[in-house]
């Protein structure tokens, strides 16, 4: 029974660290994207202590996923944008790894649980932990500037 005890205090003492380090990556996370300045932030695994899923699944599968959540969207005065977002590697270059687009092409602001999320295949070499992401707004096409258009990213995971 005293074996069972410490092994709870173990693991919950490892959790709490695991929110942690987490929260202490994700401090400085920029989550407002415009056109002259990329939101940048930290992305988690999904659930808490997954680094070692993360691994086994790395090894047995096709490369996991980063999922973006956009919480707000307001449209440029002219045109449209896509949204462009690049991992961070560890030698400090930057790899596209996907674009996406807002459609319908209208403001909102969501609600908890209501965001929009988008999902990108992320490099296997980059799947063992949290990795920092840049999401940029560029003009779609010759349509317009992209000037007034922000993106708000409540958050990204890995899963």
């Amino acid at each position: 029974m005293r074996v069972g005890r410490l092994w709870t205090i173990g693991a919950g003492g490892a959790l709490a660290l695991a929110v942690l380090i987490a929260a202490i990556a994700a401090e400085g996370d920029q989550l407002l994207a415009t056109v002259d300045k990329p939101a940048l932030l930290t992305a988690t695994p999904a659930k808490a202590l997954e680094g070692k899923a993360l691994e086994r699944k790395a090894a047995d599968q096709a490369a996991p996923r980063v999922v973006v959540h956009i919480t707000g969207y307001q449209p440029p005065h002219k045109g449209a944008i896509r949204g462009i977002v690049k991992v961070q590697k560890s030698d400090g270059s930057e790899q596209e790894i996907g674009t996406f687009g807002v459609f319908p092409d209208t403001a909102f602001k969501a609600e908890s649980g209501r965001e929009r999320r988008f999902s990108f295949q992320l490099p296997k070499e980059l799947a063992t932990g949290g990795v920092k992401l840049k999401v940029e707004i560029v003009p779609d096409k010759a349509s317009g500037t992209a000037e007034g258009a922000q993106l708000e990213i409540g958050r990204a995971e890995i899963e």
